[in-house]
């Protein structure tokens, strides 16, 4: 198989950024278009319908998007017929057959679950995404649900981790802060979610907001004192930021967001 088409996370995200708001619902065809003029511009080797091409046959041969979603399908169109199925056992009281279509149901149901997972998880670190953020945190119209407050933390020399002990030792430090955070907020119901690269928010409502910032504190306070050997001779240690804003129930995201 060929090499796969490569750009700079920084060019890409640059793309990204001016044509969508972080707020706004991307499609995988969105991703894929920023992706193929990003790297149309940056190479200037082949025009932007000759690299859709490339692309998607990439996608094709190294991806699991195609998999991943005829089995959503799938696991949907399934669902539904064994809901008639039930319908029918019902009508004709037929036990036996209410039984096999409610075992079909659960089984279906676990696995739109894991299909969920999947999809709302962060591949490196494991917390939430921001598709989870958009699509169950926050209304259709990108405004919060509750009163609360808005809690950021950013590590803020991860640029130089990456670039003086490899890419490796960036993953470690990414998923050893925010398990800190989950460990600490989860027992509370407050879900972690990576939002940027390098910055992790989460929301709290209003009536337990001053105790999760306490422990959001204790844990900032915990990490800066954790020192990571990296090989045998050097020490890593993390420099975090910690910020928050409060909110009411339907401000704008976006709005509450940017005051970070």
């Amino acid at each position: 198989m060929p090499e796969l088409l490569k750009i700079k996370h920084s060019v890409f995200t640059q793309s990204m950024h001016e044509k969508y708001e972080p707020i706004a619902e991307i499609t995988s065809v969105d991703l894929f278009n920023v992706f193929v003029e990003a790297i149309s511009s940056e190479t200037n080797l082949l025009g932007e319908d000759k690299l859709k091409g490339l692309v998607y046959r990439q996608f094709r041969e190294y991806g699991d998007f195609d998999v991943t979603m005829q089995e959503a399908a799938k696991s949907v169109s399934d669902i539904q017929k064994s809901t008639k199925d039930a319908i029918v056992a019902i009508d004709n009281k037929d036990t036996v057959a209410l039984k096999k279509a409610y075992e079909q149901l659960k089984t279906y149901q676990k696995r739109i679950k894991e299909l969920e997972d999947y999809i709302y998880t962060d591949d490196v670190t494991g917390t939430y995404n921001r598709k989870f953020l958009v699509n169950h945190e926050l209304t259709k119209e990108g405004c919060f649900k509750y009163d609360g407050v808005l809690i950021g933390l950013s590590i803020n020399n991860f640029y130089h981790i990456n670039k003086d002990y490899g890419h490796d030792s960036g993953d470690t430090v990414l998923r050893y802060v925010s398990k800190s955070f989950e460990m600490n907020l989860q027992p509370m119901g407050i879900k972690v979610i990576r939002y940027l690269g390098t910055q992790f928010i989460a929301l709290a409502e209003d009536s337990i907001s001053q105790k999760a910032q306490d422990l959001c504190i204790k844990t900032v306070e915990s990490i800066l004192k954790k020192k990571f050997k990296i090989q045998s001779d050097k020490v890593l240690e993390i420099e975090l930021e910690f910020q928050k804003m409060n909110f009411k129930k339907e401000d704008d995201f976006q709005m509450v967001y940017k005051g970070l």
